[in-house]
């Protein structure tokens, strides 16, 4: 007789197991598109919640990432030591300065060792202006090695909900309309 009761509490059990997976939304799985586009761009389908975090930009103001919440977050690790990554910045701002009316944010962690060799890049990069970038600083990397980064540049993008959607290693030519068709999908 137990062993009927147990089977049968299995059975139940398992029943309820796949309808939870048949009724759970797949919220990307079904976005062939956005798949295929970070794919197209050599990207990792990463699908994890994002560490908070809490940095600090040149004024000395914190921003965490949950201040982001209902946004695409654009997160990028970089250092002005990294040839890639000045190669790469341009783009960047391009693609911020597309999308900062809308929900998207750009924040760009220096691993540098202090605000002189970001505030010397950032002049030399876009003389007389301010980037429409949110540029934080990683000091002990600490954040950095809490999303897993291990090259610079590093590009994590997250969706509204605090997750990472995608990993991109490497320098990338952000003006590519595969990554507008990424942060079109995320919006």
């Amino acid at each position: 007789m137990r062993s009927r009761k147990a089977k049968i509490l299995f059975l139940g059990v398992l029943l309820v197991a796949m309808a939870a997976v048949v009724v759970t939304p797949w919220r990307f799985f079904d976005d062939g598109d956005l798949l295929a586009a970070i794919e197209d761009l050599d990207g990792q389908w990463v699908d994890r919640p994002a560490p908070e975090f809490e940095l600090r930009d040149r004024q000395g103001n914190v921003h965490r990432l949950s201040d982001y919440r209902g946004q695409v977050v654009f997160l990028n690790f970089w250092a002005s030591f990294c040839a890639p990554c000045r190669e790469e910045m341009p783009s960047m701002e391009r693609l911020v300065r597309n999308y900062q009316d809308r929900d998207m944010v750009m924040v760009a962690v220096s691993l540098d060792e202090g605000w002189e060799e970001i505030d010397r890049f950032m002049e030399s990069f876009l003389p007389g202006q301010r980037s429409a970038m949110t540029v934080l600083l990683d000091e002990g990397d600490e954040t950095a090695h809490r999303f897993g980064t291990e090259f610079l540049p590093e590009t994590y993008i997250i969706d509204r909900n605090g997750r990472i959607v995608a990993r991109f290693v490497g320098d990338y030519d952000w003006g590519k309309p595969v990554v507008n068709q990424i942060i079109e999908g995320l919006m």
